[in-house]
């Protein structure tokens, strides 16, 4: 049968069709988006578990890991933001993978020092690991911040 005459006979055929095409879209994108959260809240609470009690120390000044990915840099978008010019605006970034964590020198012009080595690559970081950006030292430590092994 021809669509035209279709809807040449029954006008609101066209709208109404539309309408079921734009609600089962909306429907779809629903699914989609309830679909990406109940993920995101499992590999939430992956990461929570693979690097729990883990955190870079500087002195008396605690910053846990709490997320998959962490930036830091001097940018305000950085999870741990420093104010200093040596420090590049995105200077480093610290992965979770496989209950490990890796730090990675990304483009920062004074470079990223584990252990008094610069890296040039990614690296593995074990507890009581020495990481350098700019002038500040951060130490790889477990515990919650009032109980701290190193």
């Amino acid at each position: 049968m021809d669509l035209t005459a279709l809807f040449e006979r029954y006008p609101y055929l066209r709208e109404a069709l539309t309408a079921f095409a734009v609600i089962f879209v909306d429907f779809c994108a629903l699914i989609i988006l309830v679909a990406a959260g109940r993920e995101r809240r499992r590999g939430d609470r992956n990461w929570a578990r693979e690097g729990r009690g883990y955190m870079l120390a500087m002195g008396t000044t605690f910053f846990p890991l709490g997320a998959a990915e962490i930036l830091i840099g001097r940018h305000p978008a950085a999870d741990i933001r420093f104010d200093d010019n040596e420090i590049s605006r995105f200077h480093a970034l610290l992965t979770l993978s496989n209950g490990q964590w890796t730090i990675e020198d990304i483009g920062a012009q004074n470079g990223v020092l584990v252990n008094g080595r610069r890296i040039t690559q990614p690296r593995t970081l074990r507890q009581n690991d020495q990481i350098q950006i700019g002038k500040r030292r951060l130490t790889v430590v477990r515990g919650t911040g009032k109980d701290v092994t190193a």
